[in-house]
């Protein structure tokens, strides 16, 4: 019954639609083939080809009935045909899908003989015929080509690099002996010139006096014109001076323990008189209680000047504030004027060597243009800092912190500091070496203490174990030898790390005869630098150094405030050309680069990175957006560890990848 109620419409529809699905998918399946980019070729399992689409033709030069029936080995350049013979046996015994010739360049052989670059991967398949592979072939001769440029323009770089590395190299030991000439020339001069100019003075203090019968109105005031004009004579050539002495590294400091506010107190006596001449109030907001450790004259000095200016800047009826007090770092101390403030492109110009503002308030330039570079000089050699806060028309605020541990008095026990903090780096040099470093090794938070004896470094390494003594041979000459041995057998000395500043001959001696290290002269701040990272303990609080690489300040605020609130220390330069000089004074321990900043770009600067060994490692997260050539960003993906698109948000994840790359 069943039989002769079913529907005989669709009893004879029912089995035709299975076939019509499949001849769907075999078309379906056929254009996707042949819409295909790359080449694709269905191989038997003893190398006949059986299946290929039209990017095979195009890419091979063969039409499809010339390669049907062929062996793969038609394809594959004639040197390398017998070893195919036997690549293609081992795979047809593991067939696995996987890339082919791992970590080999791959060629093919088109119909003309020519050979071109290839990337094939290989999968294994199953049918009724048989075991069968499928080849999917891809030209890469324009990556090859975009590979070659670039390490054509690798080599270039490095090239130029290396030539401009030679040309400073001589520049700098120019500049080295053109600068150790002018100081001692400065400081022979000076010497000369005083002895004649005290003479002036003596005579002209004794004509006023009118010791040997009166003057008339006239000559008193000629001989005053003598004094004042001989007495600034004078102070000019003291500060030259000064600042040959700093700049020869002969300037000594001999440090005492003394209250900051009596020392202010008595600068203050000899400046009230000309305060006074313009009607300045001159407050003094002085912790009684500061005890400071320094020389005490370079102290007063550093007041007087500052002083000195306020009182030349600031109208009459004007208002000066000095200070002093305690913080954790160390002594803090402002001088504070009501004056004609300095402009902000000025401010890091005024403590440079013969650099004066304009007119003071009674219209005249006064001074010498050296008073603040001594300053400056004299504030880093008691191992602080000095800076100004000021806005035209509203004044000026001068400011420097001298650190607790910054000098130490002989014959003193200093108890070692709570706080993890290393201590001071002893450099026994010559001329300006030791103020070179001091200024290398202080921005890297080390706290610096010139010495100019052997004896001088034992008794300070005393006091409070030192950081390491970096020891200048040139600096005790023929005795280095006998030095250094003395040095590493001294028991204060044997646990402190020494590195040796030689010359190349002096390199492999110096590490024999007990030097931890040897940095090679002229010296390159990142080599100082590593040297002592290798050898000295680093101290808890010691931030990771980060060079950030964006030409947009939003990008480089960001970048900023991120990295400091999770306690590493950024670098900023809005250019390649910054970065690479922030590479050359210090080490850093991973870089943020925008790929796609101008002049230099990117791309180029990590190249050039990457060029110099001991960069070779160095962690480098790229910051890039979807705007790159697909040659670029395949290289990108290469030099960096890490990337991250500004496109999506980023910042999050970037301390994490940071914190993960550093460790």
């Amino acid at each position: 019954m069943e039989e002769q109620n079913r529907d005989p419409t669709k009893a004879e529809a029912a089995p035709s639609a299975e076939p019509h699905l499949h001849i769907q998918s075999y078309w379906r399946f056929r254009d996707l083939l042949e819409a295909a980019p790359d080449g694709i070729l269905e191989v038997e399992r003893d190398g006949t080809i059986v299946l290929l689409n039209a990017a095979a033709e195009r890419m091979f030069g063969y039409k499809r009935e010339e390669l049907l029936g062929q062996l793969i080995e038609v394809l594959v350049p004639e040197s390398l045909r017998q070893r195919h013979h036997e690549h293609r046996d081992r795979y047809a015994e593991h067939p696995v899908t996987r890339p082919m010739g791992i970590g080999l360049e791959l060629f093919a052989r088109r119909k003309d003989g020519s050979e071109f670059p290839v990337e094939i991967s290989l999968s294994p398949i199953r049918s009724t015929q048989g075991s069968r592979v499928i080849a999917i072939v891809r030209d890469i001769t324009s990556r090859k080509q975009a590979e070659a440029q670039i390490n054509a323009m690798y080599r270039e770089f490095a090239a130029e690099l290396e030539e401009k590395n030679r040309q400073l190299e001589i520049r700098n030991r120019e500049v080295e002996r053109a600068n150790r000439l002018k100081s001692e020339f400065l400081a022979s001069i000076s010497h000369e010139l005083r002895t004649p100019l005290h003479t002036i003075i003596g005579f002209a203090d004794l004509l006023a006096e009118e010791l040997k019968g009166a003057l008339n109105p006239d000559q008193k005031r000629f001989v005053a014109h003598i004094q004042h004009d001989s007495r600034h004579l004078l102070e000019l050539i003291n500060d030259i001076l000064d600042l040959s002495k700093i700049e020869s590294g002969r300037l000594e400091l001999h440090p005492e323990v003394f209250k900051a506010s009596d020392a202010i107190a008595e600068t203050l006596v000899g400046l009230r008189p000309m305060a006074t001449n313009k009607q300045i109030d001159i407050t003094e907001v002085l912790d009684p209680d500061l005890t400071i450790t320094a020389d005490r004259v370079r102290f007063k000095e550093i007041f007087y000047n500052l002083i000195s200016n306020a009182i030349k800047f600031t109208p009459e009826k004007g208002h000066i504030t000095v200070e002093c007090r305690q913080m954790s770092a160390g002594a803090f101390f402002a001088v504070s004027d009501t004056g004609i403030g300095i402009e902000p492109s000025e401010h890091q110009a005024i403590f440079d060597k013969f650099y004066q503002l304009g007119s003071t308030t009674r219209g005249v330039r006064e001074g010498t243009g050296l008073g603040l570079a001594i300053t400056k000089n004299l504030v880093e050699m008691h191992g602080g800092r000095i800076w100004v806060e000021s806005t035209p028309g509203q004044g000026s605020r001068f400011q420097f912190v001298i650190p607790s541990e910054a000098l130490q008095v002989p014959g003193k026990q200093r108890q070692p500091e709570s706080d993890s903090r290393p201590g001071p780096v002893l450099i026994l040099g010559k001329e300006q070496t030791p103020e070179e470093l001091a200024a290398i090794l202080r921005e890297e938070g080390y706290t610096v203490l010139p010495v100019s004896t052997i004896r001088e470094i034992v008794e300070k390494s005393r006091m409070i174990p030192p950081t390491a003594v970096v020891v200048d041979l040139s600096a005790i000459g023929t005795e280095s030898c006998r030095v250094l041995q003395d040095l590493r057998t001294n028991e204060d000395m044997a646990q402190i790390p020494i590195l040796a500043l030689a010359t190349r001959r002096e390199q492999n001696l110096a590490t024999l005869l007990g030097a931890n290290a040897a940095v090679r002269k002229p010296i390159e701040p990142a080599s100082l630098l590593r040297a002592l990272q290798e050898h000295v303990q680093p101290w808890a609080g010691a931030p990771s150094r980060i060079l950030v690489v964006d030409d947009e300040a939003e990008v480089r605020e960001v970048l900023d405030e991120t990295l400091r609130s999770s306690g590493l220390l950024p670098l900023l330069a809005p250019s390649g050309k910054q970065a690479l000089e922030m590479l050359a004074r210090s080490p850093v321990s991973a870089a943020l680069i925008d790929a796609l900043t101008p002049e230099m770009s990117g791309l180029e600067l990590i190249l050039r990175i990457r060029q110099n060994p001991q960069y070779a490692k160095l962690p480098i997260i790229a910051l890039t957006s979807h705007g790159m050539d697909e040659p670029d960003a395949f290289i990108l993906n290469r030099q960096a560890n890490a990337t991250f698109f500004k496109a999506f948000p980023w910042e999050k994840h970037l301390l994490a990848k940071i914190e993960e790359l550093i460790r």
